[in-house]
């Protein structure tokens, strides 16, 4: 079934503001591989987040982040899905493919991989997009008690996976010294968060409208130059948009091709040879492109719902 497309995943085939349906999708894809895939855990984490981002978990506020909300958590968690099912396919012969544990445990990394932009009760007087500097540590933290507290205890330590996610620590920093297996999980959880963003339909419009937003709120926007003066760094939501494919071309590219090791090729394994997250990246990219140099940012209209609790009117 084919669904509106601010709702639908990248392939238009899963409905992204159904927590339900993307579980679903995902226990798929894990059962087919797996066969003997124990659904229960992975089910739990997804109660478990939709709570979390709604407010209704003990401890913890409801998610005010509209560019870090639980469609952007689901995305990355099917992204990693198909990867994770895509690195089977390929070295499912050869001994060096994950189990079925390590893919469910990759999966729930990727699902709450951003919880550490959810405030604390004590929390209330800032805004989670505040907590940009240090959410990947928040979210580390958070997960290893998470995962102490059930049945996948013996992968705690694990949660420090998560900080393949952060562009503020080097891979090495994460990876370095644990075994294949781990660095290729590790490698795709930091796959999925980049290619599950850029490659979504409304990426943009969720960039021009709530990224901007979110940095503003956190002072992300700025810095402070050598002589102690604030710099703007984006104005304006289009200065941000301007800046994005120096951002990819820079940053995210050399990352997904170097430290990540391709990792992303798992996706058209996956797929049977299509890839529709390059897809989705590609025509991002160029159309980008074709605004700036325009300098028309005028198709910026449409601005997506984000998934998340709505503020009373």
């Amino acid at each position: 079934m084919l669904y509106d497309a601010n709702q639908s995943d990248v392939t238009g085939t899963v409905n992204m503001a159904s927590p339900g349906a993307v579980a679903d999708a995902i226990c798929g894809i894990l059962v087919r591989r797996h066969g003997d895939f124990d659904e229960v855990i992975l089910r739990a984490g997804f109660i478990d987040i939709e709570d979390i981002f709604w407010g209704r978990y003990p401890g913890l506020l409801p998610c005010d982040t509209p560019y870090h909300d639980l469609r952007h958590s689901m995305s990355t968690a099917l992204a990693m899905a198909r990867m994770l099912d895509g690195h089977r396919a390929l070295h499912g012969s050869d001994g060096s493919a994950l189990g079925t544990d390590l893919a469910t445990l990759g999966v729930l990394l990727a699902l709450f991989h951003d919880v550490g932009f959810i405030r604390r009760l004590s929390e209330a007087g800032i805004a989670g997009a505040c907590l940009i500097h240090e959410h990947e540590q928040r979210s580390v933290d958070f997960m290893r008690s998470y995962l102490a507290a059930g049945p996948y205890a013996r992968y705690a330590e694990l949660a420090e996976l998560i900080h393949t996610t952060n562009f503020s620590r080097s891979t090495d920093a994460t990876l370095g010294g644990l075994s294949p297996e781990i660095v290729a999980l590790g490698q795709m959880l930091g796959t999925s968060d980049l290619i599950s963003q850029i490659s979504g339909r409304f990426y943009l419009e969720r960039c021009h409208h709530f990224l901007f937003q979110e940095f503003v709120a956190a002072g992300a926007d700025r810095m402070v130059d050598d002589q102690g003066n604030t710099v703007i760094l984006y104005p304006t939501p289009a200065d941000l948009l301007r800046k994005t494919p120096g951002f990819y071309d820079h940053l995210v590219k050399p990352r997904l091709e170097g430290e990540f090791d391709h990792a992303y090729r798992y996706i058209a394994a996956h797929f049977e040879g299509d890839d529709p997250y390059v897809r989705g990246i590609q025509r991002n990219l160029d159309f980008l492109r074709d605004m700036i140099a325009r300098n028309d940012f005028s198709r910026m209209q449409r601005k997506p719902v984000p998934l998340m609790p709505q503020p009373a009117a």
